[in-house]
């Protein structure tokens, strides 16, 4: 899998990604992810965001998705996933802390990407060598 780009997908892109709206960036994304069209990468602290996300009473209304198909998905993302082992930054010049993980796992995992819709995180542009870029940014430039 050498020169395939290692990616963190914020739990905004993933959460939108399931909302069934067909051609979305997010849901593109979604299909790459499942055929594997670059690393994915996560930490610890991530995924345990994306299952208490997935399994809001709001979120589940949306989604339409079961409690099986919820784990379903979280097992699928961790078998797609490599993981971190969820280091912490002691600094990470982000404007929310809540984003540190994400950055964090950037640094951890040598990141080309993190996919955001956050502004808080677009703001930055880059984190060390990682770009940070909007789903509709990424899906440009990974011709999905």
């Amino acid at each position: 899998m050498a020169g395939i780009i290692r990616v963190i997908l914020d739990t905004n892109v993933l959460i939108s990604g399931l909302f069934g709206i067909k051609n979305s960036a997010s849901a593109k994304i979604l299909i790459a992810v499942r055929n594997q069209k670059f690393i994915l990468v996560n930490s610890p602290e991530i995924l345990e965001e994306i299952a208490e996300v997935i399994n809001r009473e709001r979120i589940v209304k949306i989604t339409k998705m079961n409690k099986a198909e919820r784990k379903k998905f979280m097992e699928e993302l961790i078998g797609r996933s490599e993981v971190t082992s969820g280091r912490k930054l002691s600094k990470s010049g982000g404007r929310d802390e809540k984003d540190d993980k994400f950055l964090a796992c950037a640094y951890e995992a040598h990141a080309d990407y993190i996919v955001t819709g956050d502004k808080d995180l677009l703001v930055l542009k880059e984190y060390g060598y990682t770009k940070i870029v909007s789903p509709k940014e990424f899906t440009e430039f990974m011709s999905l």
